[in-house]
């Protein structure tokens, strides 16, 4: 567990002699930390882990989880988590669980056991059946000391172990994986019947259930070439293991030590390679040289067919913001309103100097751009604006039809001092209109026009006070009612009089 690897580091550093302040430098952590765990022996520190351990919170179900873990060694702890959610409706979080898990492992010496993978030899693939596709990076040098990112793909033949690939500064694109491979076709003299890959995003934008859909440059290539994929499932790539042998020794015998000095050099560097070593070597499972092999199998190639298409064409798929633009080259291109929610996806191509937005699958050409040098900016058509006119004159009409036309002019005067918040001012008053006689409405917009005012908060006002004062106006007039006393004695009382000196005393005027 973390706490024993913690306390194990501390102790060590100690050992060898630094002090507390170093220590906590070291490990990356807090001088209190340090100072808790530097003084406990062995002993106690077992002893405190015990302490912690009785005073959990799944302490009740530690029989049962040790139980589990007996009986099933592989179990998992987000598993255990979950019955124990199932069985006893627990309140922990998952990472509790998993710790008192690894506590129990460790005390009670349970090992997590794995459970094999049975693996089977398969029989060699026909000549041109098979071509295996799959990508990879290393940071390589520079001659002055600084380190670059280079992105390969890797290709081979399934039968023959024939290989080829390129480079790219940055992640390859589907429209750059589709010329690669009709590079890769030019190099071998041909096209296999079928391709494996991952389930890569540059390949497939989704599967479900094994129905896939493939990315809009590579469903054209296949539609285009009538060619066979493959894909693996996810996280299983020993089902290409040819490739992936590929792209390891690509990685280990060609970029190993090697100077970045431009893409170019690279390229050409690597095809001297492929002829010097990579397809020159005897292989280690056929104990056959696969350029001598491929002699053979490049007569089962098929020819590759001219395509309606040209697939060397960049094109690029993206995803429509919600601001209903797309981004490319660092700038944001309009696309009408409306966009964002209805297609996830859009296609870019480029046209000589236009940026071309396309529906994927389709040949519907949502809008067109004239690409911009600049960087950061927002490039968009007059028609992808919002009509905010439209909209005011709309909001204008339903209140003149429902008012009358002949307060026209003073809504106007309203929409042209807050034509921004114009929209809000309608509302506002179409909720009068809901709230209170219409008559009214009228009456107290005739008396703000009278007063020049132009606000709908305070129309809103004056509809009150119009009301309020009618509502009095409207009240009976009831005469004031006076009792009379009624009881002799209180009648017959005489109050006493003094003398106004009296008063000048107490009130210190004397």
């Amino acid at each position: 567990m973390k706490e024993i690897k913690v306390y194990s580091q501390i102790q060590q550093l100690k050992a060898q002699g630094f002090k507390k302040e170093p220590v906590a430098k070291l490990l990356h952590m807090s001088k209190n930390t340090v100072r808790k765990y530097w003084d406990m022996t062995p002993d106690e520190y077992v002893a405190r882990a015990e302490v912690i351990r009785k005073s959990h919170t799944l302490a009740q179900y530690e029989p049962v989880i040790l139980k589990w873990l007996y009986e099933y060694p592989s179990i998992s702890s987000a598993q255990i988590h979950d019955w124990l959610l199932e069985h006893y409706k627990i309140k922990t979080a998952e990472r509790t669980t998993r710790r008192l898990v690894e506590l129990l492992r460790e005390t009670h010496k349970i090992k997590k056991a794995s459970i094999p993978r049975s693996y089977e030899a398969v029989d060699e693939l026909p000549m041109g059946h098979q071509m295996q596709v799959d990508f990879g990076q290393k940071h390589i040098r520079t001659p002055d000391g600084q380190y670059v990112k280079v992105h390969f793909v890797g290709f081979v033949l399934s039968h023959s172990r024939y290989k080829w690939g390129c480079f790219k500064d940055k992640p390859f694109t589907s429209g750059e994986l589709v010329q690669s491979l009709y590079g890769c076709f030019e190099y071998m003299g041909g096209k296999p019947r079928e391709l494996v890959f991952d389930q890569d995003s540059i390949v497939s934008a989704n599967e479900n259930y094994g129905d896939i859909m493939f990315t809009y440059e590579f469903e054209q290539f296949k539609q285009a070439e009538k060619i066979d994929v493959y894909l693996c499932r996810k996280a299983d790539p020993e089902s290409k293991g040819k490739v992936e042998s590929v792209v390891k020794f690509i990685k280990i015998n060609f970029l190993q030590n090697r100077f970045y000095m431009g893409l170019d050099l690279l390229n050409q560097s690597f095809e001297a390679w492929l002829e010097r070593t990579g397809n020159a070597k005897v292989h280690g499972t056929t104990k056959k040289v696969p350029a001598k092999v491929f002699l053979l199998e490049q007569e089962h190639l098929k020819p590759v067919l001219p395509t309606k298409i040209s697939m060397c064409e960049e094109s690029i798929t993206r995803s429509v913001r919600k601001d209903n633009t797309v981004l490319y080259l660092s700038n944001r291109y309009s696309v009408p309103q409306g966009t964002f929610g209805k297609k996830e996806d859009v296609v870019l191509r480029i046209d000589g100097e236009k940026l071309v937005v396309e529906q994927v699958y389709g040949d519907y050409i949502i809008a067109e751009h004239t690409i911009s040098t600049e960087k950061g900016k927002l490039i968009k058509l007059p028609a992808h604006r919002k009509d905010y006119e439209q909209s005011a004159h709309r909001h204008l009409d339903n209140l003149c039809e429902v008012l009358g036309h002949e307060y026209h002019d003073y809504f106007e005067t309203m929409r042209t001092l807050k034509p921004r918040y114009f929209k809000d001012q309608s509302q506002l008053v179409m909720e009068l209109v809901r709230q209170h006689e219409v008559n009214l409405v009228r009456e107290s917009i005739d008396y703000c026009r009278s007063l020049e005012i132009y606000s709908a908060t305070d129309l809103r006002d004056t509809v009150i006070y119009l009301k309020g004062k009618k509502c009095e106006d409207n009240l009976p007039e009831v005469a004031p009612v006076i009792k009379t006393l009624t009881n002799p004695k209180a009648a017959a009382v005489i109050t006493q009089k003094r003398s106004i000196k009296q008063y000048e005393r107490v009130g210190g005027l004397s």
